[in-house]
């Protein structure tokens, strides 16, 4: 029988703890970049947020400054 050492194995936890929070930063990095592409809200907290790009931006000043 395979017996794993209560310091080994927190370790172990700490380490997938570590990993899901990696892979959910890179998810959510993901959704805001879709989200930017396609000119769709992010929800957060019960509030949409729109996420730009610096070429939306510039071309909203640009637009300004013509008008």
């Amino acid at each position: 029988m395979l017996f794993i050492e209560e310091k080994e194995l927190q370790h172990m936890l700490d380490t997938q703890y570590k990993k899901g929070i990696e892979i959910g930063i890179k998810l959510m990095q993901k959704r805001m970049l879709l989200a930017c592409e396609n000119g769709n809200p992010i929800e957060l907290d019960g509030r949409a947020y729109f996420v730009k790009s610096d070429i939306q931006n510039l071309r909203n000043i640009m637009d300004d400054m013509e008008g």
